[in-house]
């Protein structure tokens, strides 16, 4: 007689999703901005860390793509308005567990 078990403790698939992150410097100050999906993969967070919050990270949802990236290029202008440049563009990928999505992890993308 066979008799099949699951192991509930087996690794579950990976969804994968990107994320893109952009530096800007001015002196020794730094914001950093990411745009990726959110965990529910139904919307999308801009998430800006700003120097001059005292509270840290900041998040704006958008249900589209496009005015996520509106939304970026418009405080992107403003920051290069004030003097600040583009230090760093990073794009990599991250990934979650299908049937866990508060388990992410994240690998570096080259090029």
């Amino acid at each position: 007689m066979t008799v099949c078990v699951s192991d509930s403790s087996a690794p579950t698939a990976e969804k994968s999703f990107r994320i893109l992150r952009w530096v800007f410097r001015r002196q020794h100050a730094v914001v950093v901005c990411e745009l990726r999906l959110t965990v529910d993969d139904r919307a999308y967070a801009l998430h800006i860390e700003p120097p001059w919050n005292p509270t840290g990270l900041t998040t704006e949802v958008f249900y589209d793509a496009m005015s996520a990236f509106r939304r970026h290029l418009a405080i992107e202008q403003m920051l290069v308005k004030e003097g600040w440049s583009l230090d760093n563009f990073e794009s990599r990928r991250a990934s979650r567990l299908k049937d866990a999505p508060s388990q992410r992890t994240e690998s570096p993308i080259d090029g």
